[in-house]
């Protein structure tokens, strides 16, 4: 090589590299300290979730007078609050490990959340609450409502978990 070539070859060196737009220090040192504050902040709701669940947990043990009907169906819709709420909280614990994104806890979620208007429907009318023909109407028709929103969840549960994942 010519002395002439040698040179260009160290002057290219020398030179500070372009960096391509969001590869700047300034700009990776906000990002990294953006994304600390976001997990930050789910680590908090995830604390805030398992918290709620717990006092949920101990307000149904708490509440749980007697053997009757509407105690036990309260009870019922408790636990399946719990389960919704644990569903959020694997869902958020789920993003702070970097795991992939799956619509499986939210459709879990609704299925969760449907069946358990559906119970307290069904308590409402079998303790005899109900005595105005409108309103029990309006409780049937929300009845298949929640029925509906149940069986759609479950079809796009299947075509979901049936269907190959695209990267």
């Amino acid at each position: 090589m010519s002395k002439a070539g040698k040179q260009t070859q160290e002057q290219i060196a020398v030179q500070p590299s372009v960096q391509p737009p969001g590869h700047r220090p300034a700009i990776m040192a906000v990002r990294r300290w953006l994304l600390i504050m976001d997990d930050i902040i789910h680590i908090i709701v995830a604390i805030a979730l398992l918290g709620a669940a717990i006092m949920m947990i101990l307000y149904t043990v708490l509440n749980l007078r007697s053997l009757e009907l509407q105690s036990i169906l309260m009870v019922i819709n408790d636990v399946l609050l719990v389960l919704i709420i644990m569903e959020v909280l694997w869902t958020v614990l789920r993003y702070l490990k970097r795991q992939k994104f799956s619509l499986n806890p939210f459709l879990a979620i609704g299925i969760i959340s449907s069946i358990r208007r559906i119970l307290v429907i069904g308590a409402q009318m079998s303790i005899g609450e109900m005595h105005d023909l409108e309103k029990v109407k309006v409780l049937f028709m929300e009845l298949g409502i929640n029925t509906g929103i149940i069986l759609i969840l479950i079809v796009a549960y299947y075509i979901y978990n049936k269907t190959p994942l695209q990267e």
